[in-house]
């Protein structure tokens, strides 16, 4: 995959968590929500925030990789 590409990927895959957690912060710092329904906002930004870890997590690996192949 061209760099480009692969940045534009990585991009995006970023922000779509990104985007779920401020959200959902957003409708948090709103108020107004029911306990039930902040419950669940709350678990939605865990599980982005989790994407977001495993997303680096993989890109870190693929770094190593192709620092290795190239040395």
């Amino acid at each position: 995959m061209p760099e480009s590409q692969l940045t534009s990927s990585l991009d995006h895959e970023l922000r779509t968590p990104l985007a779920a957690i401020q959200g959902f912060v957003a409708l948090l710092q709103e108020g107004g929500g029911s306990a039930s329904e902040e419950r669940e906002y709350l678990l939605l930004i865990a599980r982005s925030a989790q994407r977001l870890q495993t997303l680096l997590d993989q890109h870190r690996v693929f770094l190593r990789q192709i620092r290795t192949e190239v040395d």
